[in-house]
């Protein structure tokens, strides 16, 4: 930038002088806060007339440097001692105002991302500079296109012929597009859309001001929030949203059309049941998602294959989808009502002791046979009496099973509370349910004797389970107490083709 330039002052003689003044300058035009070198030669001594824009004043070599614009007159005055003589000399510094520059945008200082505005600085200078320069298309012209992703600020730094530089900024702030996503009504689930049918596509930002869908030629509408789709063939639709500062979003979805039905076959485990049961329905489809209705008796109403069990005559229906088409089929599960049944105590609910018994009848009319389940063991009968003793105080709950003649089941419970207590002594040798038949108890072994044969010998525990049954011809039967637990046991004897029902008590 420096242009050296030497000014060379020669001095007329007289005739009395001998001495020559010789001031050499680095450049006599500079820019503000610039320095420029002023060397005297010639002399012995010299003294400079600016003392407030040199850095010294009684020196052959000086620097000038001066901040405000404007043109400075500089006088050095030199001195010889032998011959003794003087001279002086006067030189000019002109200090150039620096440029100045300012920087206009055709968008203003706020837009949308992904908008670029136009960044002009005052023309005429020999140089810009533009940065950061990423965002720009030029960085050293006057005007420049300016991209940025986010907020940024732009500097430009101009030159003008002097090589005197100015300098500008300008702050833009960039305002983020709106978001926006697409979703599809259950008709074009995945992007699937069965022909013909017709999908509603919604278009989901926020603070929106306009909305442009396209194509529009399948659409019902092309500037609403939500639109109606019924393509003939596959499309990608795109929605261009516009919010209330006007900067614009866009998205796409592509809607596949298909026009092949998904397959059907429903098959059913057993379309009649009894109530309280299950059964299980087949969907054979080749469908990918599927939907049952009423779902409420249902394990899994989105499951293919699913287990039902309705408490009364139900049609189930079913819709396979396939790449946005459906089929539906139908399954009706026939439910046969349970038998009514209905049990009584002799007890009438209410305690009993130890050593007493509850007898419970159930009454079934359609009934063949019965399910007794007590604590601990079931029973499968014919009868629907039991006589019970629990050998332990407390509530005991029995439920009972009647079975019709097509195998669907009534179910009734009983509670028989028994309490810690005895109505008489337990019973032992000389203590027998009946005259004819008597009971000896020898401690390891119980002795039952009749007058007559004993055939068969069934034991019974209180809680109706058989523990025990004897084959015989004696009118004597030997039961081993070893083999059982303590408590009352209700046995049913045999003897001459009648049956004798005897209460003992195992010690």
């Amino acid at each position: 930038m420096a242009r050296l330039s030497t000014l060379i002052v020669l001095l007329a003689f007289s005739f009395s002088s001998f001495a020559q003044l010789t001031v050499t300058l680095e450049d006599s035009s500079i820019c503000p806060g610039e320095s420029v070198w002023i060397k005297a030669s010639g002399m012995n001594l010299y003294a400079w007339s600016d003392t407030i824009n040199l850095d010294t004043n009684f020196v052959d070599s000086v620097n000038f440097s001066a901040t405000t614009p404007g043109t400075y007159a500089i006088t050095v005055l030199g001195y010889t001692i032998v011959p003794v003589d003087t001279d002086t000399v006067s030189i000019t510094i002109v200090v150039n105002a620096n440029p100045t520059v300012s920087i206009t945008s055709s968008a203003g200082t706020s837009f949308c991302q992904g908008s670029s505005s136009e960044l002009v600085a005052t023309g005429g200078y020999d140089m810009y500079m533009w940065t950061p320069s990423g965002s720009l298309n030029n960085d050293s012209t006057d005007t420049v296109i300016a991209t940025p992703a986010s907020a940024t600020t732009y500097h430009v730094t101009v030159m003008d012929s002097n090589g005197c530089m100015g300098m500008d900024s300008i702050s833009l702030d960039v305002t983020d597009g709106p978001t926006v996503t697409i979703t599809s009504s259950v008709d074009a689930t995945n992007g699937y859309l069965c022909a013909g049918n017709t999908a509603t596509l919604t278009a989901n930002a926020a603070g929106i001001a306009t909305y442009e869908w396209s194509p529009s030629a399948s659409l019902n509408d092309s500037t609403s929030m939500s639109v109606q789709a019924t393509p003939s063939a596959t499309t990608t639709y795109t929605v261009v949203v516009t919010d209330t500062n006007g900067c614009t979003g866009s998205e796409s979805l592509e809607i596949t059309v298909n026009s092949v039905l998904p397959s059907m076959t429903i098959n059913i485990e057993d379309d009649s049941i009894c109530f309280g049961t299950s059964t299980m329905i087949n969907c054979q489809s080749n469908g990918t998602s599927f939907s049952w209705t009423p779902g409420a008796t249902l394990d899994d109403p989105t499951a293919k294959d699913v287990v039902a069990s309705p408490t009364t005559t139900t049609t189930y229906t079913v819709v396979a989808t396939r790449l946005g088409c459906t089929k539906s089929g139908t399954a009706t599960i026939n439910v046969i009502p349970a038998p009514s049944i209905s049990a009584t105590q002799s007890s009438g609910g209410a305690a009993i002791c130890l050593d007493e018994t509850d007898e419970i009848t159930v009454t079934c009319p359609d009934c063949l046979s019965y399910i007794w389940k007590f604590p601990g063991s079931t029973l499968t009968t014919t009868s629907n009496v039991q006589i019970v003793s629990p050998n332990t105080p407390g509530a005991i709950d029995i439920i009972i099973s009647g079975i019709d003649a097509i195998g669907c089941k009534g179910v009734e419970s009983v509670t028989v509370n028994v309490d810690d207590c005895f109505v008489g002594t337990p019973f032992g040798i000389d203590e027998a349910g009946a005259e004819s038949i008597q009971i000896l108890n020898s401690g390891s072994h119980i002795q039952l004797v009749a007058a007559s044969i004993i055939s068969e010998v069934e034991l019974y525990n209180l809680l109706g389970e058989k523990v025990l049954d004897i084959q015989n011809m004696d009118n004597s039967v030997s039961i081993s107490s070893t083999d059982l637990s303590s408590g009352v046991y209700i046995a049913r004897l045999t003897v001459n083709g009648k049956v004798h029902t005897e209460k003992i008590y195992m010690q």
